[in-house]
């Protein structure tokens, strides 16, 4: 890749690689039942799916324990003692916070297992899970490490609580947190190696019911709205209420303990005479088993946030068949679908809340409710579970270089990018609908790049700027990437498509800023939910961009049905450490037969020495003419047949047209075009 901004690094894989078997004997460390709370559901959960795993032997650790009183706001167990959830067998409670002794002889007992993974909520439990590790230490134990952390800090922080948290992070092989954010502050708080996936669902309660039950809320019309769990500051509720001083025709139960001054304030607020009538207090731990028929009795579930990590409670709602109003803050923005299940405000502000509560009455309920879609219960453990053993890998993963400036760079060049192509495209389509200009599918098809050729010079790279231009499509800022990503764009035009547009096409190490994708919506692809995707690991919850799906991927692992691609497009990606005999096996088989693999890679027929230097997390690599025809005979091997061939002469090329200014570097680019026999 050349200077300022390239394709992205998929360095290290997303998924397990089918050859590598998980852990087998596997230890959860972390809450249960008779705790209450959606740590402990997702803790049992945890260590249910990780025993579905052929062969595996797993042990659920949990706490006798978990806090001292005084600083519980509450009852830490469910009330009744009713499970939850089914409990989990074995399950052992040996951990207990006063007893630093169960600590250390927890870990020594567990330094038989392969991997042991520690579920950290809050600072006041580091010293225990620390005094676990110690333990697997003294015993000699080979097992890998990895914190699960629902907050990495708490949303309300005491001195010291970073410390602990930086102890913790920096001793294990790698951490597994649920929003980029949290990434973020993994990192700055000393992880190695830290994983984004998003929270699976591990929802408490039963099936849905049909129909209102049990509230007390009145029924006079007005819309019903449930704001459920603890009181905390953070959560807004306070907010919600001075919101709802502005939206007479809302009714709203706030169901959960009220904690503290938040608590306190929220009592007040619900007595002042403009909201009493129309808030119901219902104080207190909602149990599982009563949740049903408390959602079934309101229209909508509201969370109004100030800030968050991740929560349940958006997908419990979906489950109950319930829109949701949130704020954009956490995983909300990822869960709720703006205008279609729920809506999306900014958070921390109460006039954002009224307006929101006001595009909930003004008719749009109904609507909400028909966009409202079940959540699949179990196909994102698949992705949380690898996640999980890509952490335990440990190591340092792939990082773009360039720090915070160059992210904020890439950001703006992005919506740029994306702005543009959402109003292009749709001018287009107007002008076209009334014979002003020709449909997208008729553009003409981007040419003068060989399906399999080398970058020769600057004046190609002056030519396939030109063209950019010509045919309306937002050039690459980094010149020499127009070149090839007008080949990959023509080879899905002309080798993919029936000239229908219907084609499904994945960007395998995706940029959102490259132009493959961009470049395809603006000739008509994409019309179908999904058609288009880019998948990298630098990307977390999943992103939309005018149709098109960024998200969480590997390109060696991508998760995706046996043929149902019809071409893969991977631009300046796979030097970047990929294991490359995988990506091809991976690339062939979610290809369907006749589909299209456009790959193109740093390149030189007589590469400069690259010893030392080092990249996204890997070390630069700049294949050789031996390394390319290497390339294409394990293609081969796996039924990707090359569109062209590799003669000396193709391989040749008179200069060295592009220059990689980090690395200093001179050199070019190839590519390379399959089909899937």
């Amino acid at each position: 890749m050349s200077a300022g901004m390239g394709a992205g690094p998929n360095a290290a894989p997303v998924r397990e690689p089918r050859h590598e078997a998980p852990a087998r004997r596997v230890v959860v460390v972390g809450p249960a039942h008779p705790a209450k709370g959606g740590t402990a559901l997702h803790t049992t959960a945890l260590a249910r799916h990780l025993a579905a795993a052929p062969g595996a032997e797993v042990k659920l650790v949990s706490w006798a324990r978990q806090y001292p009183a005084a600083l519980y706001p509450g009852r830490p167990e469910v009330p009744g003692g009713v499970p939850e959830v089914e409990g989990f067998t074995p399950t052992v409670r040996s951990l207990a916070w006063s007893s630093p002794a169960s600590w250390v002889r927890t870990g020594r007992r567990l330094a038989a297992a392969d991997l042991v993974v520690l579920t950290h909520v809050v600072p006041l439990q580091v010293p225990a899970l620390l005094g676990v590790l110690a333990g697997l230490r003294s015993a000699r134990s080979g097992a890998r490490t990895v914190v699960v952390a629902h907050n990495v800090l708490p949303h309300e922080a005491r001195p010291g609580d970073a410390l602990l948290v930086r102890r913790l992070l920096s001793a294990v092989d790698g951490v597994l947190v649920h929003t980029d954010e949290q990434a973020e502050l993994a990192r700055a708080h000393g992880a190695a190696r830290v994983e984004v996936a998003d929270l699976p669902p591990h929802l408490p309660g039963g099936a849905p019911l049909p129909g209102p039950a049990g509230s007390r809320v009145p029924r006079d019309g007005a819309l019903r709205l449930l704001s459920l769990g603890a009181v905390r500051e953070y959560k807004g509720v306070d907010l919600l209420l001075e919101a709802l001083r502005s939206v007479p025709a809302v009714r709203l139960t706030i169901a959960g303990e009220l904690w503290g001054q938040a608590g306190r304030a929220v009592r007040e607020l619900a007595a002042d005479p403009q909201l009493r009538e129309r808030v119901e207090l219902r104080e207190g731990y909602v149990p599982a088993a009563q949740l049903p028929a408390l959602l079934a009795a309101h229209d909508a579930l509201v969370l109004p946030y100030r800030s968050a990590t991740a929560s349940q409670n958006a997908l419990l709602a979906f489950a109950h068949g319930l829109p949701v109003l949130a704020t954009r803050t956490g995983s909300f923005p990822a869960q709720v679908r703006d205008g279609v299940d729920g809506v999306l405000v900014e958070p921390g502000s109460a006039p954002a809340l009224a307006q929101g509560l006001q595009r909930l009455t003004g008719g749009g309920l109904q609507r909400l409710r028909e966009g409202v879609e079940a959540p699949d219960l179990e196909e994102p453990w698949f992705a949380y579970l690898a996640a999980l053993r890509r952490a335990a890998r440990g190591g340092t993963a792939a990082s773009p270089p360039g720090g915070r400036l160059l992210a904020v760079a890439k950001r703006g060049a992005e919506h740029a990018l994306w702005a543009r192509v959402g109003v292009q495209r749709r001018v287009g389509e107007q002008l076209a609908a009334r014979d002003l200009a020709a449909p997208p599918a008729r553009r003409p098809v981007p040419s003068g790049v060989p399906r399999t050729g080398v970058l020769q010079d600057a004046a190609e790279v002056a030519d396939a700027l030109a063209q950019t231009r010509r045919l309306h499509l937002p050039a690459h800022p980094d010149a020499p990437k127009n070149w090839d990503a007008l080949g990959a764009v023509a080879a899905v035009l002309t080798l993919a498509d029936d000239g229908s547009r219907s084609a499904r096409v994945l960007d395998a190490g995706s940029a959102r800023y490259s132009p493959v994708l961009p470049w395809l919506r603006l000739y008509g692809f994409g019309a179908e939910r999904g058609a288009l995707a880019g998948i990298n690991l630098e990307f977390g919850a999943p992103v939309h961009r005018d149709g098109v799906e960024f998200r969480h991927g590997d390109v060696t692992d991508t998760g995706l049905p046996d043929g149902s691609l019809d071409a893969v497009t991977c631009m300046s990606v796979i030097e970047h450490g990929v294991p490359v005999p995988e990506f091809l096996a991976e690339t062939a088989r979610v290809l369907r037969p006749g589909g299209v693999l456009c790959l193109s890679t740093d390149y030189d027929a007589d590469p400069p020495d690259t010893a030392g230097v080092s990249a996204y997390g890997a070390p630069v690599r700049i294949f050789s003419p031996q390394q390319v025809r290497e390339l294409v005979a394990q293609a081969d091997e796996r039924g990707l047949e090359l569109v062209g061939e590799l003669t000396d002469e193709v391989l040749s090329h008179p200069e060295r047209p592009v220059h990689w200014a980090r690395t200093g570097l001179d050199y070019t680019f190839v590519l390379l075009t399959f089909r899937r026999r």
